[in-house]
């Protein structure tokens, strides 16, 4: 097949999308298929094969998330994908790339898959004016059901976002596709190799490690954690916690810890590449995960795949990963249960070994091998119905 991904945010741009996009894009062509990027220039990147960049322009913030401009480039857009004669357009958002992509596929006659992979509703506070994040909600719920009624098909990350999407008026038919990972990425350190990596950080070897790993902005519910995280060293010091990420709320970040006298017990180590990332997955003894916006949280699979336990907020992505009292805990969006929790595991090391060892067995579940293959057999399956 010939699979074009019409998307808003590309590499060097890292998060759940680009993730998504480059762990499906890398087995898919494993498997002979043929995949064409087409996204919004960004300043950072010259040229990439098989991706088609379109105008863009860059905010003064974010500046990793250009904005991409394609109805500037329509004629030399129309002629690059019908030279490629694509067999099925996949969108990846619903506005600028998804719409023309949309437009492009009709024109051609060419099926579509979307992804609804965020939330978008909950992203509203980003709106400086109070008064217009309300209208902003309602356009973004009309938008999402015009453009999903209008794809072939409906990709979700979790299963909790069908009743969402019906809520708006969403009649097309949804599908629940996580994105996979590779497991051989993940694996528990031995002691040696989390010395090392503890040392780098300046964290003693004897702490234990509370992990979170994301961007950091403020949908992410991160106050809650560092304030749950207070908390928690009242009663059991012997505990350190690790942010990993970069964004937005960075800063906002590091004057709460700053406030609460936290610095000592707080490490923020600012973006890190994926290697060093997944050593940390493998030397913490618990992932904590506060977000009441993620979809998925791919996160929460890398986690438990390196044999690390989850403690997450029981909404939306996290749902469908943690088996709660097995290989992780869900809780309400309630701090000292939150709390309460992450102190059990602490306290219990034999809990804890136990949601290790199921974390592993159920984190196979997410395997990228497994999850293409659904994907494969739902283009085919969209691509049979078009033609009909």
């Amino acid at each position: 097949m010939k699979i074009g991904i019409f998307t808003e945010c590309y590499k060097p741009t890292i998060n759940g999308v680009v993730m998504s996009i480059e762990a499906f894009k890398t087995r898919l062509e494993g498997k002979g298929h043929e995949v064409f990027i087409f996204a919004p220039k960004n300043k950072q990147v010259k040229f990439l094969p098989n991706v088609f960049y379109v105008p863009s322009i860059t905010l003064p913030s974010p500046k990793d998330y250009p904005i991409g401009l394609p109805y500037l480039s329509y004629p030399l857009l129309f002629s690059s994908v019908s030279n490629l004669r694509l067999d099925i357009i996949h969108t990846q958002h619903i506005f600028l790339m998804g719409g023309v992509g949309q437009l492009l596929a009709k024109k051609l006659n060419i099926p579509t898959v979307h992804t609804y992979h965020t939330m978008m509703t909950e992203y509203t506070h980003y709106v400086p004016i109070k008064i217009f994040q309300g209208l902003i909600k309602k356009f973004i719920i009309s938008r999402s059901r015009n453009f999903c009624n209008r794809a072939d098909k409906i990709i979700v990350p979790s299963s909790p976002i069908i009743d969402i999407l019906k809520s708006y008026g969403v009649k097309k038919l949804i599908e629940v596709l996580p994105t996979g990972i590779d497991l051989t990425n993940f694996n528990k350190l031995s002691s040696k190799e989390r010395r090392t990596i503890l040392k780098k950080y300046k964290i003693p070897a004897e702490k234990e490690v509370v992990l979170f790993v994301g961007r950091l902005a403020q949908e992410k519910n991160l106050d809650f954690l560092i304030e749950c995280f207070k908390d928690i060293i009242t009663t059991y010091q012997n505990v350190h916690l690790i942010l990993v990420g970069s964004g937005p709320y960075q800063e906002n970040l590091k004057s709460k810890i700053k406030s609460l006298k936290l610095e000592n017990h707080i490490t923020l180590t600012g973006f890190l590449e994926r290697p060093q990332t997944n050593k940390l997955f493998g030397a913490a003894d618990i992932f904590a995960f506060p977000s009441i916006t993620d979809t998925q949280g791919i996160v929460l699979a890398e986690s438990m795949a390196s044999s690390t336990p989850v403690v997450a907020i029981n909404q939306l992505g996290p749902k469908d990963i943690i088996k709660d009292g097995q290989d992780g805990f869900l809780v309400s969006l309630n701090k000292k249960e939150f709390s309460d929790k992450i102190l059990r595991l602490l306290k219990d090391k034999k809990l804890r070994q136990k949601f290790s060892r199921q974390a592993k067995i159920d984190a196979k579940r997410f395997s990228i091998e497994n999850c293409t293959d659904k994907l494969i057999k739902l283009y085919e399956e969209t691509i049979e119905n078009h033609k009909r």
